[in-house]
């Protein structure tokens, strides 16, 4: 879903990492992981649902009827997660489709320059940039739910003030407020989900996710035709377009982080051998309905306070938990000394290194991001074999994913059709309905794909029949034929959806894995900050270049689209159904480089990637 960055994504998890490792590891991977910091802090490294795609995409295709089946919590609690899934993706949506049926209308009133409405359209892609920042670096201290509940605030502030506004400037501010709202929920929600979902059906809820942003933006462009074809709007029906619905948006999302707690996986990272935090994490699971958590909190209560002693605390006491949240608690519980079956003397006289350790503040996760980016992009010594390349194709991957105007095409839908004749604004946003349609069949067709065809022909297919559909949107609006114009943004849309809106995601996280937890996250990072950054330039510049060079400029995105097809074919070396440790050799196997050396080089290729194979195999 990255037609906005709006995706995804991966999640942001990406500034403090996620839960890539470095290929000689031998160790299983797991969820969570951890960098021990010069001061003796710690990073968490948590996997993103935007990240998501490459570890659990393969349950999408059957993900929502996955919810339900081999339930591991009680069903209220299932609901309240998929409560927070939908509401936190419809945010996305909301956001995406609310401004483009208002713009026109705000132009007039404001007497806006071409310039200023792509400032306004694009500025909640410049606020999510800084979102994303604050957001990724935020959650690493404070935690993913608090962040969560925090970015209804600058969502909730920015429809108001741009419902309310009376001039440019304020028109911009609230869109850039909404942005930084968005962004920051983009990064947490899908991290949330990531951590305290079973894995039964952690795919369906990703999937949920995915399809809620569709929806949102099916959902707003309903609501702008309803609202378009009112008797009367006060004040004009785009500050209810742009203001209340995004207004109300918001709210949803704010009721569903009110009934769930934090992530237990972030508490345990940040506990130690703290009592307090210690049991708050049991809490926590206990709340999400855990398997095995209530039994634990009235073992620990019928104990208290004298405890069992220290020998008996060694004893592991309970009984074993099918749930992977309590069995991360136990084993976590008897690291630190089991201090919870302990008097409180005898828990107090642990060894100081099992105290709680120095949370890392936002600040300086954020830095420790950009300086392992940077030692990325230059080559040192200390960055795994690979971590460049990747993070070249990465790079790559992100600007032609959002320079090929996807986004764009979505929010201006009503300015093409009007520019092609259509100037009766209720068939305007009847037409913009279709096109949101066509987005929700790609989001869903793609989460079928993706997992089913290789990444190389997937992406090549997408960018080829992208360049097809965006050539016959350039000739619909250069002939003012509106039948045409829709049929091409509707076939560009629906391909790219299904092709390059979730693939990107897939990509960047196996081409970033030769980084390894330490450096893939920065790699990850600074990938999202350009996907996020190559989007805002394309909306601010759209209407421009259409202005400036006619219906047939077009077609220079139908030209990046193309590139697409070109990137694929050429740089994008296949990784379905490899292990991550396969993704970080064949990283170095760019298809281009196989033609480049002939024969020879194709049987180089085949014997590293039966050598990666076997060692894997032994591993």
């Amino acid at each position: 879903m990255s037609d906005a960055p709006n995706a995804t994504p991966t999640g942001f998890p990406v500034l403090i990492g996620t839960n890539l490792r470095h290929p000689t590891s031998t160790k299983q991977t797991t969820t969570t992981t951890h960098e021990t910091l010069e001061d003796g802090g710690a990073v968490q490294h948590v996997q993103s649902p935007h990240q998501l795609p490459f570890s659990c995409i393969s349950g999408i295709s059957h993900s929502i009827r996955s919810i339900g089946k081999r339930e591991q919590r009680p069903s209220g609690v299932t609901l309240r997660l998929v409560f927070f899934a939908l509401s936190s993706g419809l945010l996305f949506g909301v956001d995406l489709g609310s401004i483009g049926g208002a713009i026109h209308e705000m132009k007039s009133q404001f007497e806006l320059s071409t310039m200023q409405v792509g400032a306004i359209v694009s500025g909640a892609k410049g606020g999510a940039i800084l979102g994303c920042l604050v957001g990724g670096a935020v959650m690493a201290s404070q935690g993913r739910r608090a962040v969560v509940a925090l970015s209804s605030v600058p969502f909730m502030a920015g429809p108001l003030l741009l419902g309310l506004a009376s001039s440019f400037p304020q028109a911009l501010l609230g869109r850039l407020l909404m942005g930084l709202g968005v962004g920051m929920a983009s990064v947490a929600a899908p991290c949330y989900l990531g951590e305290v979902a079973p894995p039964s059906y952690r795919g369906g809820l990703v999937a949920l996710y995915e399809i809620a942003i569709a929806l949102g933006f099916l959902f707003t462009s309903v609501i702008n035709f309803i609202i378009q074809n009112a008797e009367h709007c006060p004040g004009g029906c785009w500050r209810y377009m742009a203001g209340v619905v995004p207004l109300f948006a918001a709210i949803p999302l704010l009721l569903a982080t009110s009934l769930l707690p934090e992530s237990p996986r972030w508490l345990l990272s940040c506990a130690g051998g703290d009592v307090a935090l210690v049991r708050q994490a049991l809490e926590a699971m206990d709340a999400l309905g855990c398997d095995g958590a209530r039994e634990r909190l009235v073992k620990i209560r019928s104990v208290a306070p004298d405890g069992i002693g220290d020998e008996a605390a060694g004893v592991h006491i309970f009984s074993k938990s099918p749930d992977d949240l309590v069995a991360l608690w136990d084993e976590h519980h008897s690291a630190v000394g089991s201090p919870l079956l302990l008097s409180e003397e005898a828990a107090a006289a642990r060894p100081a290194l099992l105290a709680a350790p120095s949370r890392v503040s936002a600040a300086r996760t954020f830095v420790k991001t950009l300086s392992n980016a940077g030692a990325v992009l230059s080559g040192a010594a200390n960055v795994p074999r690979g971590a460049s390349r990747g993070l070249a194709l990465a790079l790559l991957a992100a600007v032609l994913d959002q320079a090929c105007a996807s986004t764009s095409v979505l929010v201006y839908a009503q300015h093409l059709l009007q520019e092609a004749g259509v100037k009766s604004l209720v068939i305007q946003d009847s037409m913009a309905i279709i096109v949101a349609g066509a987005k929700f069949t790609g989001v869903s067709l793609g989460l079928l794909l993706v997992d089913r065809i290789g990444r190389r022909p997937l992406l090549g297919l997408g960018g080829a029949l992208s360049t097809v559909a965006i050539v016959l949107l350039a000739g619909g609006s250069a002939y003012k034929n509106a039948g045409l114009l829709l049929f091409g943004m509707c076939s560009f849309i629906l391909v790219f959806c299904a092709t390059w809106g979730n693939g990107y995601w897939v990509v960047v996280t196996e081409v970033t894995v030769a980084g390894g937890p330490q450096y893939g996250g920065a790699s990850q990072a600074l990938s999202t900050m350009t996907l996020f950054a190559t989007g805002w330039v394309t909306s601010l510049t759209f209407v421009s270049v259409t202005e400036a060079g006619g219906p047939w400029a077009l077609t220079v995105y139908a030209g990046v689209t193309a590139l697409m097809a070109l990137y694929a074919t050429c740089l994008l070396p296949e990784m379905k159904g490899c292990t991550l440790e396969m993704c970080a050799e064949h990283v170095n196997e760019m298809p281009i480089e196989a033609w480049w050396k002939g024969p020879s080089g194709g049987k180089a290729m085949e014997a590293s990637s039966q050598t990666v194979v076997a060692q894997v195999q032994n591993m």
